[in-house]
């Protein structure tokens, strides 16, 4: 039993249940009558009785603990699935769905009404990991979130503009770490719409993807426009990487033609595209590359 089988299950009693159901001959249909005894096949359809729909509910209880007449899913997360059942595996969410990495440059978090101090001395650590679920409030004018792992912990190495220093560090996450994506996207549909939201990626075409995909962004952080060209033509520049990346470039340049896109945004936009070179995370703090902000659509209220 996994989650797609109960959910076809519970479609499965809940329809007429006083009533004969057939169904198309499937191999979940074939699994759930070898598993539970109900129901039989017969001419490559399947066909449950109403006492077949009545056995097979009960025994599912009897399993589960949970009534798939009246629940159509199993629970989502690992803990309440282990209130029903051995395998708390069959979760959909898996158990680090709800992780965030934050860190903040002056080394201190103002969540939940609570200052949290970070970056002892004694260990130096890429943040906190925490539940996006947990934070009900965040006191932080500003919200950076970042591409890369390797940059949370050297947040507060960076020399940064002003509204940066004290902003809340988010890691964006992937499908490696315990940081998740889905988690980052869930805080800043949350708390986003009255803080200032930046993206510091690399300087690369899904680099600036990611920033015109993050809710609420209205900065892009990464280096000034007098480094470009140093950037662009020094020996750790990534050709390779902007050429992997040529359908994501496309999708930018469309971007540019239809005006939605700030002026310095576009104009970084095009002159990758003339240099097709990138420059990453990695590389700035490496090379101690002055960094600026830049606002990444038209008509947004200046930050600096």
């Amino acid at each position: 039993m996994n989650r797609k089988t109960f959910k076809w299950v519970s479609d499965l009693v809940t329809s007429n249940p006083g009533q004969t159901t057939t169904r198309l001959k499937s191999a979940m249909g074939c699994t759930v009558i070898e598993r539970y005894q109900s129901g039989l096949i017969q001419n490559n359809k399947l066909i449950f009785t109403a006492l077949d729909k009545t056995a097979l509910r009960r025994k599912i209880i009897q399993e589960f603990n949970l009534d798939p007449f009246n629940t159509d899913q199993l629970p989502a997360s690992r803990i309440e699935v282990a209130k029903h059942h051995n395998n708390e595996k069959l979760a959909k969410n898996p158990v680090s769905y709800d992780h965030i990495l934050l860190n903040c440059p002056n080394k201190t978090l103002k969540l939940n009404n609570q200052a949290i101090q970070l970056q002892t001395e004694s260990i130096p650590n890429a943040g906190m990991m925490c539940l996006s679920s947990g934070i009900t409030r965040i006191d932080h004018d500003a919200i950076v979130v970042v591409e890369n792992l390797a940059i949370m912990q050297l947040c507060s190495a960076f020399t940064l503009p002003a509204p940066c220093q004290n902003a809340l560090w988010i890691y964006r996450g992937d499908h490696k770490t315990g940081a998740k994506i889905d988690a980052c996207h869930d805080l800043l549909k949350r708390f986003g719409n009255n803080k200032a939201v930046i993206v510091f990626s690399d300087m690369d075409p899904k680099g600036l993807e990611i920033a015109l995909t993050i809710p609420y962004a209205s900065y892009w952080l990464g280096p000034e426009p007098s480094t470009w060209n140093n950037c662009f033509n020094s020996n750790y520049a990534s050709r390779s990487g902007y050429d992997k990346q040529g359908d994501t470039m496309v999708s930018l340049l469309k971007r540019c033609d239809t005006g939605f896109l700030a002026e310095p945004f576009r104009d970084l936009i095009l002159r990758m595209k003339n240099e097709r070179s990138s420059y990453r995370q990695e590389h700035s703090y490496a090379h101690n590359v002055r960094l600026s902000l830049f606002p990444i659509k038209q008509e947004i209220s200046k930050l600096i």
